[in-house]
C-alpha cells in the first residue's frame, strides 16, 4: 500500500501543472510550447513517504510492541523484581522497558535491601532468603496497590522464583491474593524441582548455577504420603495469570519440567546451543550459559509478548516450551562449578 500511495503522488503530481486553465466549451487557441526546465517538485511527496517508512522500519526495531500497534495499558504499573547479584533494577531493566515502550514513570522496582536493610543491593541480593524476599516483595506490591492502578510483575532469575513463592502464597491464603495484581511474568526462573532444582539452591554460593534464594516447590508429606507441587495451576486460586518464559539454550538456568497448568513458552536467543557450544568450545560453555540466561532482558520477542498478555492474556505469541538441548542438569552443573563465573 505504500508504494501504491507513493506511485499515486508521483504520477499526480507529474500531472498537476501550475498553469492549468478551466476547461470551456471553446478550445483555446494553440500556444507554442516552450520547453522548460523540469522541477524536482513532484519528487517531495514521494521522499516524504519514502521518509516515513523509513522511520516506521527504525520504529520496528526499538520498539517492536509499538511497531505493532501494542502498547502497555495507560493505566498499568509494572513492578519489576531483579535476580541475585545485580545492581538497581532500573540499570537492569533499561532495555526491557524501552523495548516493551513501557513509560518509566509507570515501573515500580523492587530493591532487596528492603530485605536485609544493607546499603549496597548486590549484597543484599545475594544474601537474601526466599521466603525473607516473598514477605518484604508482599508488602511492597501492597503499598504500590495504593495507586489504585492495575499491576503487573516482572521478576527475572531469583526475582521469578521470588514472584512463584508469593503467587503460591497468595494461592494458599496465607498473605490473601492482592486483587490489584493481573498477572506475573517469570523470566529464566530458577524454580525446577528435583535434583535440578538442589543444584539451583547450590547457586547461592557457587559458579555459573543461578540462585533461587533457596526456593522448593515440592512439599512432601509422610502424614498423608504424597507430596505437592505448588507450581501445580500456580495462580488460580489467587485468580492471577502466570506466563514462564525461559531460554532453553540457558538448561541449568530455568526448568524442564513442566507442572500441570502452569503455562511455559520459549524465547531462544540466537547463540549457540549447548552441545553446539560444548564442541566448539567447552572452555566458554558457563560463559555462554550465562549470556543466554540474561538474554531474555533484552529480546524484542519477550518484550513483545509481555505487551501482548498486558492487553489479553494468553496472547503471547512465543511457541510453547519443549525439550531443552542440554544434558542432565548434574553435568552442567558440575561444569558451572569448575569453570564459571556467577549466573545472576
Amino acid at each position: 500500500m505504500p508504494i501504491l500511495l507513493a506511485g499515486a503522488l508521483w504520477f499526480g503530481g507529474l500531472g498537476l501543472a501550475t498553469d492549468e486553465r478551466p476547461v470551456t466549451d471553446a478550445p483555446a487557441a494553440a500556444e507554442p510550447v516552450t520547453p522548460t526546465e523540469q522541477t524536482p517538485g513532484p519528487l517531495l511527496p514521494a521522499a516524504a513517504v519514502i521518509g516515513s517508512l523509513l522511520a516506521a522500519l527504525a520504529a520496528s526495531r526499538k520498539e517492536p510492541g509499538g511497531a505493532l500497534g501494542l502498547r502497555p495499558p495507560e493505566d498499568a504499573i509494572v513492578v519489576f523484581v531483579p535476580g541475585h547479584g545485580q545492581g538497581s533494577g532500573p540499570e537492569v531493566f533499561a532495555d526491557l522497558i524501552d523495548l516493551m515502550d513501557l513509560d518509566p514513570d509507570d515501573a515500580r522496582f523492587f530493591d532487596y535491601r528492603l530485605v536485609t536493610g544493607g546499603a549496597d543491593p548486590i549484597t543484599a541480593s545475594q544474601s537474601a532468603s526466599i521466603e525473607d524476599t516473598t514477605r518484604a516483595l508482599n508488602a511492597f506490591v501492597g503499598g504500590v496497590a495504593a495507586e489504585e492502578r492495575p499491576i503487573w510483575l516482572v521478576g527475572f532469575s531469583k526475582g521469578g522464583a521470588t514472584v512463584a513463592n508469593l503467587v503460591a502464597d497468595w494461592d494458599d491464603g496465607v498473605y490473601g491474593p492482592n486483587n490489584s495484581v493481573e498477572e506475573v511474568f517469570l523470566l529464566d526462573p530458577p524454580i525446577a524441582a528435583g535434583l535440578h532444582g538442589w543444584l539451583q539452591s547450590v547457586g547461592r554460593a557457587v559458579g555459573a548455577i543461578p540462585d533461587d534464594g533457596g526456593y522448593d516447590p515440592v512439599a512432601c508429606s509422610f502424614v498423608v504420603w504424597g507430596c505437592d507441587d505448588e507450581r501445580e495451576h500456580l495462580g488460580e486460586a489467587a485468580g492471577v495469570d502466570v506466563l514462564v518464559i525461559r531460554n532453553p539454550n540457558a538448561g541449568i538456568t530455568n526448568l524442564n519440567d513442566f507442572p500441570d497448568g502452569l503455562r511455559v513458552v520459549d524465547a531462544p536467543d540466537d547463540g549457540p546451543g549447548f552441545w553446539e557450544q560444548f564442541w566448539s568450545n567447552a572452555i566458554g560453555l558457563p560463559a555462554r550459559v550465562a549470556a543466554a540466561h540474561e538474554s531474555v532482558l533484552d529480546d524484542a520477542d519477550v518484550a513483545s509478548c509481555l505487551v501482548a498478555e498486558m492487553g489479553e492474556p494468553g496472547s503471547c505469541p512465543l511457541e510453547p516450551a519443549g525439550p531443552q538441548r542440554v544434558p542432565a542438569p548434574l553435568l552442567l552443573g558440575a561444569i558451572g562449578v569448575t569453570l564459571g563465573p556467577k549466573v545472576k
